[in-house]
């Protein structure tokens, strides 16, 4: 029998200990256990983790595009040279010009501060917008004027042709917006009347409302038809900005560079940005997050590991006399070593295994039956799940790792053992 095989048939041997050492196979279930409970809950933690992250991308990135050409003095004028050198880019999926002005959203009931973006309806741009629109008559009357019943000075009733706007579901829960509500939009411009100055503003009508799952978006954004916004905020024939979309969105860092060289480079006077470098400080503390839970977390598993460790001094400890007797009939320091390394790579393996299993069953049950969370909080109605596969063997082969180094320790002394000294008295 070679020495590998006679380590392999004492390590299985010793595992499962009968009569008086059931006590030994308890504690060794346990280490099982510990070590399966520890992997389960990294993988869980780091999937919610990860599908957090690409929930908020998704949403973030839908709603500010993938890749943003501005100019650095404001305004692009002549925008459609641009926009069609984009076109021409390698990897670029869609262009979409559109306008970004601030505004006060005036209402019988109250005021609030908004963005008013100006967008374009046959754009990417546009039908992602009608994604979030429940009802697509809204978002198409959002492109055509609406004729609304007004109150003249005179009071006395009239129809008018307003143009539309689209505002969010949590901007019209707070101000009670309903579609067909007449609403006042003031520029953060002063015009000269006989009165004196006053600031600009215009009547225009809700057409709908959107949910794009990003609370603070939805509180403080509104749209509406681009030719309505250049109008109204004095924008001419130019716009506030051209959105990128790419067919791999994990290629627009280098996509965005790619843009930039074919509008000139910097002396162009146009900044370029990818969806990397606009939600950078969110994308980076989201990522030192995950780093700190699954650190966090792994110190389960090195918990687990000092069972393991205690697990086979024990062994070792009951086994002193069987452990002489194989030296004394030749078999080698070396191999007694390999007897308890390879037990405790047995626990901390199938530990591990049954920890990415059930890892893996927990999160297909939580993406099934979910977790309900408060919208106005995280920004999403359920607890997302990612299963990454990535995550599952980086787990798994940092939970052997530490299992197998709990090893080194019980199988040195164990080799270190003299069988005269344990057999002296015997």
């Amino acid at each position: 029998m070679s020495s590998n095989a006679f380590s392999r048939k004492v390590a299985f041997r010793y595992l499962w200990s009968r009569r008086g050492e059931a006590f030994i196979s308890i504690i060794t279930l346990i280490s099982v256990l510990g070590v399966a409970i520890g992997v389960m809950v990294l993988n869980i933690v780091l999937s919610v983790m990860t599908g957090f992250e690409h929930e908020l991308r998704e949403k973030i990135v839908g709603a500010n595009s993938h890749v943003v050409v501005r100019r650095i003095s404001g305004r692009i004028d002549a925008w459609e040279g641009a926009a069609s050198a984009i076109e021409a880019v390698p990897g670029v999926d869609s262009v979409s010009p559109f306008t970004y002005s601030q505004g006060l959203l005036r209402t019988q009931t109250g005021a609030t501060g908004v963005l008013v973006r100006g967008i374009l309806k046959d754009t990417a741009a546009g039908q992602q917008l009608a994604q979030y629109v429940g009802d697509k008559k809204e978002f198409e009357a959002l492109f055509s004027p609406t004729a609304i019943e007004v109150q003249t000075e005179e009071g006395q009733l009239d129809t008018a042709q307003l143009p539309g706007i689209l505002v969010g579901r949590e901007l019209s829960r707070n101000l009670g917006l309903l579609p067909g509500s007449p609403v006042s939009v003031l520029a953060p411009t002063l015009t000269s009347t006989p009165f004196g100055l006053v600031p600009k503003f215009r009547r225009f009508v809700v057409v709908g409302t959107y949910s794009s799952g990003l609370v603070g978006y939805e509180a403080e954004l509104a749209y509406v038809a681009m030719p309505a916004a250049q109008q109204f905020f004095a924008f001419g024939s130019s716009i506030s900005g051209i959105e990128v979309r790419v067919k791999d969105i994990d290629q627009a860092p280098r996509i965005a560079k790619l843009i930039l060289d074919k509008l000139g480079g910097l002396a162009s006077g146009f900044l370029v940005q990818d969806w990397t470098e606009s939600n950078k400080a969110l994308w980076d503390a989201m990522r030192l997050e995950k780093k700190v839970y699954f650190i966090v977390l792994l110190l389960i598993i090195v918990m687990a590991s000092f069972s393991i460790i205690s697990t086979l001094v024990m062994i070792v400890l009951e086994k002193r006399k069987d452990i002489a007797v194989m030296m004394t009939l030749g078999a080698s320091s070396r191999s007694i070593g390999r007897i308890f390394r390879l037990q405790g790579a047995i626990i901390g393996g199938i530990g591990t295994l049954l920890g990415l299993a059930a890892g893996y069953l927990g999160c297909l049950a939580l993406r099934e039956y979910g977790f309900p969370l408060d919208e106005r909080i995280f920004q999403m109605s359920t607890v997302p799940v990612q299963i990454e596969p990535l995550n599952f063997a980086l787990v798994g082969l940092a939970a052997f790792i530490i299992c197998f180094a709990a090893t080194i320790y019980p199988a040195r002394r164990a080799a270190s053992l003299q069988p005269s000294d344990v057999l002296r008295y015997e």
